[in-house]
């Protein structure tokens, strides 16, 4: 990010009273080139340039990101050490992974939800159905359920899947790779027919013609893809979910260095030319307050546990 991506920022961004005075390390449990990393350089640059102190990125992947989420509840509860981590790190591993050593609700700390990116339902061209109510009917004919394609098992975009088979009694059978990357080329060449996926992964496809998006799972439409319904449109009451991002601190980290550090990335995140690239690419800056990311937790983490309990999801 260019220096003036920040000069657009509000004024109380460049805040002495409240950087940090060491270097910052945002812990990322993702390789580098991915979406939770791509954020995570994002926000360092515009905190780093706000506090006039270092803000690194440290790339701890493994386990879903459960090694970096574990790294970060066991660092000292100063502020010096954040973890960025993508919604399902949180909410969903809990309920996955078996005998994690940590408790993600109980020993990290919400400081603001990043970003977030609209999560929609696609199809390949040639598939039989083009249209929402045209694919349930293609699922509930197909023995044993339709395919699907999802980025591993236990993923964020398999849980949001089984939640609509289960809503909609319709049988549907996932089919796990790892990562979108090797999930999209299989509906691409129409061996798999269907996916969900983020926006900032399918959207291309979908404006390119070379996949066919008929839901977002969204309260309303999307400026990416404007023509693709809600699910609210569809009749799906209650199915808005989000592909997001957040930062969290250790558990035991003073409120107010939290709010500190808040308050910072909130005003990095408000920078007219970051909120144009970044939502340019479908992925939405969305600071909150602590408090806000803490009630999203709680409640991504009981809808979430729900189906996975129903389905016996477990990850990779």
């Amino acid at each position: 990010m260019h220096r003036r991506v920040l000069l657009a920022a509000p004024a109380a961004l460049a805040m002495p009273a409240l950087a940090q005075d060491r270097t910052t390390r945002i812990i990322v449990g993702f390789a580098a080139g991915g979406l939770t990393d791509v954020t995570a350089r994002l926000i360092a640059t515009g905190l780093q340039e706000a506090w006039g102190t270092p803000v690194v990125v440290d790339n701890r992947p493994g386990a879903g990101g459960n090694l970096a989420s574990e790294f970060v509840a066991r660092a000292p509860a100063d502020s010096s050490t954040l973890l960025m981590a993508y919604c399902g790190q949180i909410t969903i591993n809990p309920h996955t992974y078996q005998g994690m050593s940590f408790d993600p609700l109980r020993d990290l700390v919400g400081v603001t939800r990043v970003s977030r990116a609209d999560i929609a339902l696609a199809v390949n061209p040639a598939f039989a159905a083009q249209d929402y109510v045209g694919f349930l009917a293609e699922a509930r004919r197909a023995p044993g359920g339709l395919n699907y394609a999802t980025a591993g098992s236990g993923s964020l975009l398999h849980v949001v899947m089984e939640l609509l088979a289960r809503r909609t009694n319709t049988p549907m059978t996932s089919v796990h790779f790892r990562g979108s990357a090797a999930a999209i080329p299989e509906v691409l060449a129409g061996r798999i027919p269907a996916i969900m996926d983020p926006l900032p992964s399918i959207a291309p496809h979908i404006q390119a013609g070379r996949l066919r998006g008929i839901m977002v799972a969204a309260e309303r439409r999307s400026s990416v893809l404007p023509d693709v319904p809600t699910s609210g449109e569809l009749g799906l009451a209650d199915f808005a979910f989000d592909n997001w991002f957040g930062l969290f601190a250790p558990r035991g980290t003073p409120g107010a260095a939290v709010d500190r550090v808040a308050t910072s990335a909130g005003a990095v995140l408000r920078a007219p030319a970051l909120v144009e690239r970044m939502t340019g690419q479908g992925n939405i800056p969305a600071p909150t307050t602590p408090a806000e990311v803490q009630a999203l937790v709680a409640a991504e983490h009981r809808t979430f546990g729900e189906v996975i309990r129903a389905a016996n999801i477990r990850a990779d």
